[in-house]
């Protein structure tokens, strides 16, 4: 597993659609795609009548609760990228951490809103979804992404 770190956030100007760009220490690129409101949620561009979003609520009943979020891995299953989350109560070592899986979407929303270390499997960063570059066909923060 390689530790990813986000470069940027873009929307496409031309269809709408985002994806967040990350780069590992090893310099291995990963774009998993955004939905819009997704993109403009991790950009923090929140309009002053916005309510709080699903994730900061979901990350907040998680701490509530005394289970806190570890880590979020990317990985390919089945030719199918998901993130698997893995949970933990606080303060307990000895205690079996739970994993649950995700959405890659779902998965980068709780690392970035929540400040969680984010890795990617070999096997993530080597899938051709993994490998390619959008296009920037847009300037800065813009571009197809597609």
């Amino acid at each position: 597993m390689r530790r990813l770190a986000l470069v940027r956030i873009r929307v496409c100007t031309r269809c709408g659609r985002g994806g967040a760009e990350f780069k590992a220490e090893d310099g291995a690129k990963l774009v998993v795609r955004l939905e819009p409101a997704r993109a403009a949620e991790l950009r923090a561009e929140a309009k002053s009548d916005e309510m709080r979003w699903l994730t900061d609520v979901v990350l907040a009943q998680l701490a509530s609760s005394g289970q806190g979020v570890r880590e979020v891995v990317l990985d390919q299953v089945d030719g199918v990228m998901r993130a698997f989350l893995t949970l933990a109560k606080a303060g307990d070592a000895s205690g079996e951490p739970e994993v649950v899986a995700c959405t890659p979407e779902e998965g980068v929303a709780v690392a970035l809103r929540g400040g969680f270390r984010l890795f990617a499997t070999d096997e993530a960063l080597t899938t051709p979804r993994g490998r390619s570059e959008p296009r920037d066909e847009g300037g800065a923060g813009g571009g197809t992404l597609h």
